[in-house]
């Protein structure tokens, strides 16, 4: 594996991991009790189906059991539905203890979100942000199709591309869970993936929105 380790800030990143190792970074990363320093482990994984707490057999769109499979897939111990993980996915995993931030699931959730959000803002996606009752963080939040702030102007847009301006498309999506308020799991981060790997699922369980990518949205 290719990974490194940043002692000062306490940042790991591994980009061959798969998720089974990753599972088990984590859980050696969080047992370690209160007064620990917080970690990142950043992965990026070989194609994989992840699935969580929540998921049910009818958001994925072929036969795990199936020699022909296109991914493996792995259960997860956190919380939502169906995700794709592959190369030119940014995975972060902050193994964070609440108790010293703000011991609220919720409020991580949305921290993780607006760190997404800042993200794309600093890239360049057009008017990244939330939707309403949806988790994660996607692009195109103003319903005007182009031009907003944080994000590229109509005319560069143009084309193949319209359609994309006018979409709400999902860039980060977030799945976690908390053990004595210790987190575990975290945000894949599309940067460039391949986006038809997601047609083999219904990701997260939203099946009228599509996902995006930072690369195919600038």
């Amino acid at each position: 594996a290719s990974s490194s380790q940043s002692g000062e800030d306490n940042v790991v990143s591994d980009w061959t991991a798969d998720a089974s190792s990753a599972s088990s970074s984590q859980s050696g990363a969080g047992d370690v009790g209160l007064g620990a320093r917080d970690c990142l482990l950043l992965v990026q994984h070989p194609p994989v189906v992840t699935l969580g707490t929540g998921s049910t057999p009818g958001n994925l769109k072929f036969d795990p059991d199936c020699p022909g499979a296109p991914f493996p897939v792995h259960r997860t111990e956190r919380g939502g539905e169906a995700t794709y993980h592959g190369p030119g996915q940014l995975v972060l995993y902050p193994i964070l203890h609440l108790q010293e931030h703000t011991p609220d699931l919720h409020w991580y959730m949305r921290s993780l979100e607006e760190v997404a959000i800042v993200a794309m803002k600093e890239l360049g996606v057009h008017s990244p942000g939330r939707v309403a009752g949806l988790t994660g963080a996607w692009a195109n939040c103003d319903g005007d199709g182009g031009g907003g702030s944080g994000g590229p102007p109509r005319d560069r847009l143009a084309g193949t591309k319209a359609s994309l301006a006018s979409t709400e498309h999902k860039v980060a999506a977030i799945g976690v869970r908390a053990r004595r308020w210790v987190t575990y799991h975290g945000m894949a981060f599309n940067v460039d993936p391949a986006l038809e790997d997601f047609m083999h699922i219904v990701p997260c369980g939203i099946g009228d929105r599509p996902v995006g990518s930072v690369a195919q949205l600038l």
